[in-house]
């Protein structure tokens, strides 16, 4: 996908938008790595609320994404996308600054309340041409994968280096690079087409909910990111029983991950000709139960545990492959911005809820019982999927 095809203008917007996103994807997953064993030792914390200060950004994220689509349209693409990245300004140095986990779950609600990902969306449509429109889209998806590997990776490092809080003075940073380069790159007006109703809006919510394709990959989104979450309350909670692990952990990540995407990428190539599509996506979360079957049964074998976890990132990378291209391909026509909100919606309360379980059950029993619950939930996907390829 070459960048070269776009005109100046359009290139400009494309990279400016690309690391916007990137910058919301490392503000979800900076933490995920670390906060289920550093997180506790913050005052007045526990596993509960350590599950809660994780899950409330995605929360936020996906309350806000519609309002903030909305607001754009009233006063200005612009205007809307620098409101949300002061707010995760705020919370980054809240939450830089906070000692208390209270403070981190205000500071993590600030971040996730600068929901710009559909107001980003909807500035793509405005600016770039309808046959570039599509490579933009794949452009966002490579820099979602990147952003990830960075922040996962980065993660351990900087909290062995510098300390816990120092990973939210990456957001405070980043957020102050992303406000400059909209000042300088973003067009202040955009000529919209369409008048934007909120009610008019909401139908739409409604009308894409129904459509039973579309609600099916919402459903796949939902339980990927949930699962993902859990993962990361467990994940550095295994490699701590082995010291050559738990010192190194950013390269086990960083080896994984860069693993999953050379594996997941020819295999989504192969799975966009496959006419049997449902029966590869229930192929792929037989895979996830794979890992969390080694993770249950092998829990003291490290051969088993780095298997496990580069199954997952396998799977993990696939699904985030293939699934954007689904909505867009299902979509309707008139609707595909909204298809696209509500499958940001639909994972970011996956991730929301991933936390808060992850904290509750940890807190309440141990990472054993976790894992089992983990495996129920891959169950009941594999269940809802197999009883869609039967319809």
């Amino acid at each position: 996908m070459n960048i070269l095809n776009f005109d100046l203008k359009e290139r400009n917007i494309i990279i400016g938008i690309c690391i916007i996103f990137s910058l919301r994807v490392i503000g979800m997953f900076i933490v995920l790595p670390v906060f289920s064993t550093y997180g506790i030792f913050l005052k007045d914390s526990t596993t509960f609320l350590v599950g809660v200060a994780v899950g409330i950004y995605g929360l936020f994220q996906a309350i806000f994404q519609i309002p903030y689509g909305w607001l754009s349209d009233k006063i200005g693409r612009k205007f809307v996308i620098i409101l949300g990245l002061l707010f995760f300004f705020i919370g980054s140095c809240i939450c830089f600054l906070s000692n208390s986990i209270f403070g981190i779950i205000l500071g993590r609600s600030l971040q996730g309340s600068g929901a710009i990902s559909s107001v980003c969306m909807a500035l793509l449509s405005d600016v770039i041409s309808k046959k570039n429109r599509t490579k933009a889209m794949g452009l966002l998806g490579i820099s979602f994968g990147i952003s990830f590997i960075i922040s996962v990776v980065i993660s351990p490092i900087i909290v062995q280096i510098f300390g816990f809080r120092y990973l939210f003075l990456v957001g405070i940073l980043l957020s102050i690079i992303c406000i400059i380069i909209v000042f300088f790159v973003i067009p202040s007006f955009v000529s919209f087409t369409e008048k934007f109703y909120l009610k008019d809006e909401f139908k739409n919510f409604i009308y894409i909910c129904k459509n039973f394709k579309l609600f099916q990959l919402n459903l796949n989104i939902f339980f990927l990111h949930m699962i993902l979450v859990l993962y990361f309350f467990l994940i550095p909670l295994q490699l701590r029983f082995y010291t050559y692990f738990s010192h190194i952990s950013w390269i086990v990540y960083f080896i994984t991950i860069v693993i999953s995407f050379v594996i997941a990428s020819p295999i989504s190539s192969y799975f966009n000709k496959n006419e049997n599509k449902k029966l590869v996506i229930l192929l792929s979360i037989c895979g996830l139960m794979l890992s969390n079957c080694m993770l249950l049964l092998f829990e003291k074998n490290s051969f088993f545990l780095i298997f496990a976890i580069q199954t997952f990132f396998v799977v993990f990378s696939f699904f985030e492959m293939i699934l954007p291209i689904l909505v867009s391909e299902n979509a309707p026509i008139r609707y595909k911005g909204t298809s696209m909100a509500v499958y940001s919606i639909s994972q970011f309360l996956g991730s929301s809820i991933g936390s808060v379980l992850g904290g509750f059950f940890l807190n309440n029993f141990n990472s054993y019982f976790l894992l089992f619950i983990t495996l129920i939930l891959n169950c009941i996907w594999f269940f809802v999927n197999f009883l869609c390829l039967k319809m």
